[in-house]
C-alpha cells in the first residue's frame, strides 16, 4: 500500500457531481421481494415512503403490521442526501449514532439504541448474512436500506441486540432505465456511476447493472480513496408463477491516511504518569495517521433465488448467497500518553478473509379457520461463517512509528511493514435453523403474532496447524410474541416481546486473555408502540426495554462477561407537510442505559457509547417560483457518551447542521437532477466513540455536488 503524493483538485463541475443511487422503476412481479416508492415530486414525504420491508422469519410486512420499530431509506432519499456511508444514510433517525468514519478511519459504523452492531452477524443483503468487518458497502447498488431496531433473534438468528441492517439490491426494471451520475466531494473526490436496467424483447429475461468509480483526495489532510464497484442482477420468468434470479457484486476500496482509532494510554494497558483524559476535539480535516497507513478491502458476493407462486394463497422461495471479504490493513493507532497531546503511533499490518455461505427455504401461506385468518411463515436456514487470519504473529507486521504531539503532528518514515497474505482458518461457525410464525387476524382491528425459532449453533476454533483449540455448541429456542390493535386502518398500536442470542466477543490483543472467545450472550426485549401513516403525515412512538449480557475489559485488563446492561428508552419519529411546499421531519430518543448486577467498579455506571438524548430535524421547502427546485436544512444533536465501561471519561455532546438543494430540469429529452449538499456547515469539531475505548474524529465541513442524467 503506497502513499500517493499527488492531489486531485476539483474541476469546473463543482456544482454537478457526486452521489449515485438514482431512483428505480421496480419490477412489479408479485414474486419480487423488492418494494419501491413512487417517484412523484409532488411530495417528498410520499416519495420517501416504502410500502413494506423484509422482516426475516416474519416475511415481508407493511410498516403498520410490524410490531417493532423500523426505518427504511429509499435509493431516492440516499441520492438526495448524497449519503456515502451507512452513518449518513440514517443520520435523521435519532436512534442511530455514528461511531466510525470511513474516510479517516477503518469504516463507517452505527450504534442503534446505544448498542453497536456486530459487523459479522447484523448485516444482511436481501435478508441473508454477509460480512462487513471494517468495510463499507457501496450504497449505489441498493434499492433501499432497511433498519430493524432492537432484538432480531427470531427473525434472523444470532446477532447483537442493537438491530439489523438489511440492504436490498437493485433488481431488473420493467421499463428501460438508463442513468449516469457524475459527482464531487471535497477535498477532491470525483465519482462516476452508471445504472441501467430493463427487459429483453420477450420480457422473460430482465437485467440491472451498476458500475461506479470513485477516486481522489479526501477531506482529511494526506487522505486518499480509490473505489471500483460493479453489480449485476438478472432474472428469468420461467413461467408466470416461477422466477429465477441471480446477482453478483464486486467492490474494491483502497484508503490511504486512515487510522484505527485514538486510544487513551491507560485504556490499552500502557504505563502513563497520570490517567489521560479525552483531549479537545480536533478538526476533522487534520491528519492524525501517517500518510502511508491505510487499508484495502475487496468484497465479492453472489446469490441466486427461486421464487414460486404456488397458488393465490401460498408461495415459496429458495435462496442461496455466498460472500467473500478480504482485507489488507496497514492502518495505525494513536496512543495518547499525556494530557498535553503527547502520542505514540503504532502501525499494524494484517490480512483477513471472511467467507460466508447462507441458504434458506421459506414457505408463506394464508388460510382461514372459521372467521379467523392466519398468515403463516415457515422455513429452514443454514449458514456457515469462516474467519481466516494471518498465520504469523502480530509483531511480524507491526512497527512503532514514533512519538509526537497531536496538535503538531509528526511525519514519520515509512517502515514498509510486510505482512504475509497467507492465512489459516481461525474459526468456523455453523448455524442450522427451523422457524415458524403465525399472524392470527381475529378481525380488522385485532391480531397477534406467535413465532418460534430453533437455532443449532456450533463454533470451532483452530490454531495455525489446523488443530482444534476450542469448541462451543448451543441449541436455543427463541420466541417472539406480539399483539397489534388497529383502531382505524391508518393507525396501529402494538406490544411485543422477543429474545435473542449474540455470539460472544473475542478478547482484544491487549487483554490478559487475548484472543479468547467467550460464550454467547442472551438478551430480552419488551416494546410497546404506536404508528400512524396518512397522506400528509406519519409518525411513530416506541417505549422499549432491553436486557443484555455485559462484556468488558476489567481493571485487571481481562476481557470478561459480568452482569448485564439495561437499555430503556423512548423513541419519537414524525414527518408532516406543515404547509404548502413545506415538509418537516423530526426524530428524538431518550435513553437510560445502565450496567446492573455487575462488578462494583462498573455497577450502576452508564453503558459506554450510549447517549442519554439524541435528536434530529429536517425541513424541506419546494420553491414555488422555480419549478422543481427544493431547498432543505437539517440538524442532528448527539448527547455526551461514556468512553469506557467505568465512565472515567465522557465524550462531549455535539450538534451538526446541514444544508442542501435539489433542482430537476430537462435537457435534450434527458431528465437532469442537480444536487448540492453542505454537511457540518459550522465545521463542528467532535469525537465519535466505539468499543469502550476508541475515539475517532468526526467528519469536517464537506461539500457534495452531483449531476444525474436519466435517459
Amino acid at each position: 500500500m503506497s502513499y500517493r503524493s499527488h492531489r486531485l483538485r476539483p474541476t469546473a463541475f463543482a456544482v454537478a457531481i457526486l452521489c449515485a443511487a438514482p431512483h428505480v422503476f421496480a419490477d412489479d412481479n408479485v414474486l419480487s421481494n423488492v418494494n419501491v416508492t413512487a417517484t412523484s415530486d409532488t411530495s417528498t414525504l410520499q416519495s420517501y415512503r416504502v410500502p413494506s420491508t423484509g422482516t426475516g422469519a416474519l416475511g415481508d410486512r407493511s410498516v403498520l403490521d410490524t410490531p417493532f420499530s423500523e426505518t427504511a431509506i429509499t435509493a431516492k432519499q440516499i441520492a438526495d442526501q448524497q449519503s456515502n456511508q451507512i452513518s449518513e444514510v440514517f443520520k435523521n433517525d435519532a436512534s442511530v449514532t455514528a461511531y466510525g468514519n470511513g474516510y479517516a478511519g477503518e469504516s463507517s459504523g452505527i450504534s442503534i439504541r446505544g448498542m453497536q452492531l456486530d459487523a459479522l452477524n447484523n448485516v444482511k443483503i436481501d435478508g441473508l448474512a454477509t460480512p462487513v468487518w471494517g468495510s463499507d458497502l457501496p450504497l449505489e447498488v441498493f434499492e433501499q436500506v432497511e433498519l430493524l431496531k432492537g432484538l432480531s433473534g427470531f427473525m434472523y438468528g444470532f446477532g447483537a441486540p442493537g438491530g439489523i441492517v438489511n440492504y436490498v439490491l437493485k433488481r431488473p426494471t420493467n421499463a428501460p432505465y438508463r442513468s449516469v451520475t457524475l459527482g464531487y466531494e471535497s477535498d477532491g473526490i470525483l465519482k462516476a456511476a452508471a445504472d441501467i436496467g430493463g427487459r429483453f424483447d420477450d420480457n422473460r429475461f430482465g437485467y440491472r447493472v451498476n458500475a461506479i468509480q470513485e477516486q481522489g483526495d479526501t477531506a482529511v489532510d494526506s487522505g486518499y480513496v480509490k473505489r471500483s464497484t460493479v453489480s449485476a442482477a438478472m432474472d428469468m420468468r420461467i413461467t408466470p408463477d416461477l422466477v429465477w434470479s441471480v446477482d453478483a457484486l464486486y467492490n474494491k476500496r483502497h484508503v490511504d491516511g486512515a487510522y484505527y482509532g485514538v486510544i487513551l494510554g491507560q485504556d490499552y494497558g500502557l504505563p502513563v504518569a497520570e490517567p489521560v483524559k479525552i483531549p479537545s476535539a480536533l478538526d476533522g480535516s487534520q491528519r492524525l495517521a501517517s500518510p502511508f497507513t491505510g487499508y484495502e478491502t475487496s468484497y465479492r458476493v453472489a446469490g441466486t433465488d427461486l421464487a414460486w407462486s404456488i397458488n393465490p394463497q401460498w408461495d415459496a422461495r429458495f435462496s442461496y448467497r455466498y460472500s467473500w471479504q478480504d482485507r489488507e490493513n496497514r492502518d495505525s493507532a494513536i496512543f495518547l500518553t499525556d494530557n498535553s497531546g503527547g502520542y505514540s503511533e503504532l502501525q499494524w499490518g494484517g490480512y483477513s478473509i471472511y467467507k460466508y455461505q447462507t441458504a434458506q427455504a421459506q414457505l408463506n401461506g394464508h388460510l382461514e379457520t372459521g372467521s379467523i385468518k392466519h398468515e403463516l411463515v415457515m422455513g429452514v436456514a443454514w449458514q456457515q461463517q469462516d474467519s481466516n487470519y494471518p498465520n504469523q504473529s502480530d509483531s511480524a507486521g507491526s512497527a512503532e512509528l514514533g512519538s509526537g504531539n497531536i496538535y503538531n503532528m509528526t511525519v514519520f518514515t515509512n517502515p514498509d511493514t510486510y505482512y504475509t497474505s497467507a492465512t489459516y482458518l481461525e474459526s468456523r461457525t455453523v448455524q442450522k435453523s427451523l422457524f415458524a410464525s403465525d399472524t392470527v387476524k381475529f378481525n380488522d382491528q385485532w391480531s397477534t403474532i406467535l413465532g418460534l425459532r430453533y437455532n443449532k449453533f456450533d463454533q470451532e476454533n483452530y490454531d495455525t496447524t489446523g488443530a482444534t483449540t476450542s469448541t462451543y455448541d448451543r441449541s436455543p429456542v427463541t420466541p417472539t410474541l406480539a399483539l397489534i390493535y388497529k383502531p382505524v386502518q391508518q393507525v396501529s398500536l402494538y406490544g411485543s416481546y422477543v429474545e435473542s442470542l449474540e455470539q460472544g466477543g473475542t478478547a482484544p490483543v491487549y487483554a490478559t486473555n487475548a484472543n479468547e472467545s467467550l460464550p454467547p450472550l442472551k438478551s430480552r426485549q419488551y416494546e410497546v408502540g404506536v404508528k400512524g401513516e396518512y397522506q400528509n403525515w406519519g409518525g411513530s412512538a416506541a417505549l422499549f426495554r432491553i436486557n443484555r449480557g455485559l462484556e468488558f475489559v476489567n481493571s485487571s485488563q481481562t476481557f470478561v462477561q459480568d452482569g448485564r446492561t439495561r437499555y430503556q428508552g423512548l423513541e419519537l419519529n414524525g414527518s408532516v407537510i406543515v404547509a404548502k411546499n413545506w415538509t418537516l421531519t423530526g426524530s428524538t430518543m431518550w435513553l437510560d442505559a445502565e450496567n446492573v448486577e455487575a462488578s462494583s467498579d462498573i455497577n450502576g455506571k452508564r453503558a459506554y457509547g450510549a447517549p442519554r438524548f439524541q435528536a434530529s430535524a429536517n425541513v424541506e421547502y419546494t420553491v414555488p417560483q422555480i419549478d422543481k427546485l427544493s431547498l432543505h436544512a437539517g440538524a442532528q444533536y448527539v448527547g455526551d457518551r461514556a468512553l469506557e465501561a467505568d465512565n472515567s471519561n465522557i465524550a462531549p455532546s455535539y450538534t451538526l447542521y446541514d444544508l442542501g438543494a435539489r433542482y430537476q430540469t430537462a435537457w435534450n429529452n434527458t431528465r437532469v437532477t442537480l444536487r448540492l449538499n453542505l454537511d457540518n456547515v459550522t465545521n463542528e469539531k467532535y469525537w465519535l466513540t466505539s468499543w469502550g475505548f476508541i475515539l475517532n474524529q468526526g467528519e469536517p465541513r464537506t461539500v457534495k455536488a452531483s449531476a444525474q442524467f436519466d435517459f
